[in-house]
């Protein structure tokens, strides 16, 4: 069997890497790569056992289409980050610790997807947030790491008790019998429905739960950032298609109260999908650090991924497969891309950045790319999947939805646009003049998610093949294509004229550049200032406060985090004021409270 192979081999490839760390780090961290890239391999290799099962231990796996693309997501975005590990080994405290935890969560995410039982799926499932926890904190905060790991144990905890209920109502922990009987009991399905889409909510970093994202991507390791955003948010998609495709939820609910047709306690989640979305966007716009702002974009395409698999239709479903796929290198693609700044600089932050491009092109192409495809502009794959969802809410009537989801696409615009413009373009700072390109290493990995990224956009039928033995195993008609063209109700969309209408723009545009003249390149205090004086030519630089105005519409909104934080901080105080009461070592603590017991006594006494 090819994949009880590929299991074993991670966690004997962490192992592996963490003993050969403590000779050579370097080495470990190439250690890394191969043991990736051979999950990578083997993967690709087992398609054709897809159906079959095996057992490691006393647990079960079985080789399903959906935990196939999912595990194919997941360890494309670990390989190709791997190739970053080495450049970062000498600013980790515990590199040896880390090449370890990095094959060690790579293993459990596969093994989660594999799952063919509800123990060995929450296994797994912890396997990747213990490691991934010990991760975070290697890079800036302990903080970040305190609340990823809060926020995770709340689905954890959420699962635990969901397979407890789940095996006394049908007495087997198999997750296709475990399911079956909700089918005839609503109320316990709404239970179990929403205990379950818990845990895909707080790791997908759905509104409420989303609080995480920003703190642990912007806090982890750079090397880990991508992980967490392209590869490990995904497993609570993959919680998500379980409460509504093998649930199943839709027949469960047949009787339920419906809104626009669809069970209102599955539309109450689109709800919140389409709430991911606007924040996420609106956050986003006003981020100063660019991992932050790709970590609320996340939150962002969360939403659409979450409203996509809930709706479990031809289209929409379809869409948010793909654009699972689409984020999952788009995402991964902008991260190395700002990590190599990063390695370079030493900073994210956007207002201390800017022209980048004159040192790294490739990098620039790479973010460029990367963010066109998450705003869903033509004629990357974030555009096909995008236009996918839309046109299934559309179809089914959600024009709420619709429009959360069209608003996501516009206002993406905005927050893609900042990075490109302050960090890589616009004038360079003096003391970057001497910056070189990226190493060798980073631009592999940057240049084979670039190539990803534009062919789906481009072809997408070989992936929207798959994703249509998905839909025909979840009991959804599969999407039409004809040739190169997507058929839907409301329009055809032809990917290779949307290419080739691009490509031939461009070529005007490049003709155009080469035929007119060129401008003359000067210093940057070279020019006239209208009688101002110019003290540093930093002050030419316009990074911060970039969309000022527009931040403004929104600047005094409720927050979900200061709310959080002052929960905790009562918490706290509430903490301390039992601590003081009882706790104490202070002698007139002890007295007051040797006094209560005697006085609760004798009263109690002489009212018997």
């Amino acid at each position: 069997m090819t994949f009880d192979i590929l299991i074993v081999l991670m966690f004997l490839g962490a192992v592996t890497a963490y003993l050969v760390s403590k000779a050579d780090l370097k080495a470990g961290a190439y250690a890394t790569v191969l043991f990736s890239l051979g999950a990578l391999v083997l993967l690709l290799l087992g398609r054709g056992e897809i159906g079959s099962e095996f057992t490691i231990l006393f647990m079960g796996f079985e080789v399903t289409t959906i935990g196939w693309y999912f595990s194919g997501v997941m360890v494309l975005v670990y390989a190709m980050t791997a190739f970053f590990n080495s450049y970062w080994m000498d600013k980790m405290i515990y590199p040896g610790s880390y090449n370890f935890l990095y094959l060690f969560s790579l293993g459990g995410t596969v093994g989660l997807f594999f799952a063919k039982d509800l123990i060995t799926l929450f296994i797994f499932w912890e396997i990747v947030v213990w490691s991934s926890t010990f991760i975070v904190p290697m890079g800036k905060s302990r903080r970040a790491a305190v609340v990823y790991y809060t926020i995770s144990t709340i689905g954890s905890m959420a699962t635990l008790y969901g397979i407890m209920l789940l095996h006394r109502i049908s007495g087997t922990l198999d997750i296709q019998g475990a399911f079956a009987p909700l089918k005839n009991d609503p109320v316990l399905a709404t239970v179990i429905f929403f205990i379950f889409i818990m845990a895909g909510l707080t790791k997908i970093g759905i509104f409420p739960f989303h609080i995480w994202l920003p703190l642990a991507h912007g806090s982890a390791p750079h090397t880990f950032s991508p992980v967490l955003s392209g590869g490990l948010v995904k497993m609570g998609a993959f919680i998500a298609y379980m409460s509504v495709g093998i649930l199943p939820a839709y027949e469960a609910f047949k009787g339920s109260l419906t809104v626009m047709g669809i069970p209102i306690q599955i539309y109450a989640l689109m709800i919140l999908g389409a709430v991911s979305i606007v924040l996420g966007t609106l956050m986003a716009i006003k981020q100063d650090d660019a991992k932050k702002l790709i970590a609320y974009s996340s939150v962002a395409n969360g939403g659409y991924i979450l409203i996509g698999i809930l709706l479990m239709d031809q289209l929409a479903f379809a869409g948010s497969m793909m654009h699972l796929f689409n984020h999952a290198i788009a995402s991964a693609a902008a991260f190395l891309a700002i990590a190599v700044v990063a390695h370079r600089t030493g900073t994210t932050k956007i207002s201390e950045l800017g022209g980048m491009i004159h040192r790294m092109p490739l990098t620039y192409l790479t973010y460029l790319i990367a963010i066109i495809s998450l705003a869903g502009i033509p004629p990357m794959g974030g555009f096909v999947s995008k236009w996918l969802i839309i046109q299934g809410l559309a179809d089914q009537g959600l024009m709420f939805m619709a429009l959360a989801a069209f608003f996501g696409s516009i206002g993406s615009f905005l927050y893609v646009f900042r990075p490109l413009a302050a960090v890589f373009l616009g004038q360079l700072a003096p003391r970057h003049e001497e910056l070189a390109s990226a190493p060798l290493l980073m631009k592999i990995p940057m240049t084979i998610l670039m190539v990803l990224i534009l062919f789906f956009g481009v072809l997408p039928g070989w992936i929207l093949g798959i994703i249509g033995q998905i839909q025909v195993a979840a009991g959804i008609e599969p999407v039409m294509m004809s040739g190169n063209s997507i058929l839907a109700v409301n329009g055809v969309l032809n990917t290779l004229n949307v290419f080739m209408v691009f490509g031939f723009g461009f070529l005007i545009a490049l003709v155009i550049f080469m035929l007119m003249q060129k401008s003359r390149r000067v210093g940057l205090m070279d020019t006239y200032t209208s009688a101002e004086f110019i003290y540093t030519p930093e002050l030419y630089h316009y990074g911060s406060a970039f969309y000022a105005p527009f931040e403004r519409l929104y600047a005094r909104h409720p927050s979900v985090e200061d709310f959080l934080m002052a929960l905790a901080y009562k918490g706290h105080e509430a903490g301390l004021m039992v601590n003081a009461l009882f706790f104490s070592h202070k002698p007139g603590v002890t007295v007051f409270w040797i006094t209560v017991i005697v006085a609760v006594v004798t009263l109690g006494g002489v009212g018997l």
